[in-house]
Order: C-alpha cells, then sequence, then structure tokens
C-alpha cells in the first residue's frame, strides 16, 4: 500500500466521527446562543459609548469589530458550538424553524425577566406587635377601660385636621399641640 493510499484512509477514517458528531442544535440551544451574543454585543456597544460607525475613526470601527468578533467567538465556545457548525445550522433552518427559535428566545427572555425582578424584589417586612402579656384563653376578656371624661373624639378632615382654634378647652388633651405649623 503506497503512502497517499495510507494518508488518505487514515484522514478519512479520522474525519468521519468529526462530521458525525455536528450535532443539530435545538432551537432552545440557538435561542441561548442568540441571547448570549445580544448581550455580549451590547456590552461592547455600552463601552464604547453607543456609537454608531459613522460616528467613529477607522481605527476605532476595526477596534470594535475585533472585539465583536472576539465576544462572538466566545459566546460559541462558551456553548460548544463552532462557528462552522452554527453557520451551517442558521443557514439550513427554514421559516418554521426560525419562529421555533425566536419563540424559544422570547420565553428565555421573560424568563430572564422573572428572574431579575425577583431578586431586586426586597423581602416585604411584616411589622409583629410584641406584647409583655399572657392572655389566658380560659378567662374571659375583660371590658374596655373607658376613656378619660372630658375628652371626645374629634373628626378630622383631610386637609389635616381642626385647627386648635376651634377647638373647645375642655377637648384639648395635655398631648394636643396649641400652635399650628406653619407652611
Amino acid at each position: 500500500m503506497s503512502r497517499r493510499l495510507y494518508v488518505l484512509l487514515c484522514s478519512t477514517w479520522l474525519a468521519v466521527p468529526v462530521t458525525a458528531s455536528a450535532q443539530n442544535l435545538s432551537p432552545e440551544q440557538l435561542a441561548r446562543i442568540r441571547l448570549d451574543e445580544k448581550e455580549a454585543l451590547k456590552k461592547i456597544d455600552d463601552a464604547h459609548g453607543g456609537k454608531k460607525p459613522s460616528e467613529m475613526s477607522s481605527a476605532e470601527r476595526r477596534q470594535v469589530i475585533e472585539e465583536q468578533r472576539a465576544a462572538v467567538q466566545e459566546v460559541k465556545e462558551k456553548h460548544g458550538v463552532s462557528e462552522k457548525d452554527y453557520a451551517r445550522q442558521t443557514a439550513r433552518m427554514g421559516p418554521k424553524q426560525n419562529a421555533e427559535v425566536a419563540a424559544a428566545e422570547k420565553e428565555l427572555e421573560a424568563k430572564q425577566k422573572a428572574a431579575a425582578a425577583a431578586e431586586t424584589r426586597p423581602e416585604e417586612i411584616i411589622p409583629v406587635e410584641v406584647r409583655d402579656e399572657f392572655i389566658d384563653p380560659d378567662k374571659p376578656e375583660a371590658p374596655p377601660a373607658e376613656s378619660e371624661p372630658g375628652l371626645v373624639d374629634v373628626p378630622v378632615t383631610e386637609e389635616g385636621g381642626v385647627p386648635v382654634e376651634e377647638l373647645d378647652t375642655a377637648q384639648v388633651g395635655s398631648n394636643t399641640p396649641t400652635e399650628s405649623p406653619s407652611p
């Protein structure tokens, strides 16, 4: 067997598992990759002040393009997908598969927003009244104490209550301010 034939057989033997391992990506995986790409590109755009390419010099544009390529490549490496497989998969997709990926992408965005909202929402603090008394459930409750004689409940309006001048001296208690607050 010649050396060329041997090399050809070995290379085809090694190449077959590689092509067989290029699996089809599910719509959820494609949606995750697209969302991660969008996040990475948004970070780069924010880092450069959100400028349009027409507002940048050629050196700045070149730098932004290189950063974007590196970010997209990192995302695909993170998901274990080669650029070539991803391009093949997206090129072969029809309208039905594109719609499935778009639906999965919207679903993932909704989940991310819900998770972010749950993280930022503070826990609700419920006030608890602590009493130093023990209430025996076997004893009947005592009648409520009567209010002090001479004190009368005065209805308060929404504008801030009844002016002090209109109150009778019998209605003014020890805790009632005698001067009206100045606005």
